[in-house]
């Protein structure tokens, strides 16, 4: 008799972990390579930002499944729902339109043109409007640069394109977050001047595709992202990647 008792208690108890874990929400986060912000090489994602999003889902108590798709990619999936969870972006209207900006935002990252060491002056932004321009298809480098037409821009599918564009001497130069220029430099054994002129750096935000079925989220990812921020966190992890 004890055994049966025994072993029913054991099935039972089984059974209510399933359900437990059945209970916990599975967050699609989807984005492109962006080292070191987004390192998907290796068997398990991490980098900047996906280090402070497994720490979230471990405050928030929820499963992270991690998709590398282009940008382009990555915003459609948020815009129709197929992903719940993007960061590393700017804010622009036509993004608020389909996502949650959760504050606080992240730090800020300086945008440089690297250019051969031949290669063109650019010390303001009028010296971009003679220069064939490298950029990664989908990103957003501000809103003067993104809108002005006169610029001429030749489309990347991803950084590492551009810069052997660049090395190639296809293109003048490519504009490109700095700690992530400064990885690829060691990464491909390239070197490059980075141009006296700058974009600097706007804010940048973890979002929550508000097509998401995890809408009850926001606010708790929210509370965990500012308690991350006020504790250090952020610092902490562009000092650890550097």
């Amino acid at each position: 008799m004890m055994r049966r008792l025994l072993l029913a208690l054991l099935l039972l108890f089984g059974a209510l972990r399933a359900v437990a874990a059945d209970d916990v929400p599975t967050l699609t986060v989807v984005g492109d390579a962006a080292p070191p912000f987004r390192i998907f090489a290796g068997a398990e994602p991490r980098g900047i930002y996906f280090d402070l999003i497994k720490r979230l889902a471990q405050r928030v108590g929820c499963r992270l499944r991690f998709v590398e798709v282009p940008p382009a990619r990555a915003l459609a999936m948020m815009r129709q729902g197929e992903a719940d969870l993007m960061i590393g972006l700017l804010l622009t209207p036509e993004r608020a339109t389909f996502l949650h900006y959760l504050q606080p935002n992240l730090p800020p990252v300086d945008k440089r043109f690297l250019v051969r060491p031949d290669g063109p002056r650019i010390e303001r932004y009028e010296d971009l409007a003679k220069l064939q321009i490298g950029v990664e298809m989908g990103k957003s480098y501000s809103p003067t640069f993104d809108h002005d037409a006169k610029l001429s821009k030749d489309v990347s599918d991803n950084y590492a394109a551009a810069l052997r564009k660049l090395r190639a001497g296809r293109i003048d130069t490519v504009v490109i977050p700095e700690a992530e220029a400064d990885w690829m430099m060691r990464e491909m054994q390239l070197h490059f001047d980075k141009a006296p002129y700058r974009i600097v750096g706007q804010p940048t935000y973890l979002t929550l595709s508000r097509a998401s079925p995890h809408q009850r989220l926001l606010a708790p990812l929210e509370q965990a992202l500012s308690e991350l921020a006020a504790a250090g966190e952020f610092a902490a992890l562009m000092q650890r990647y550097r």
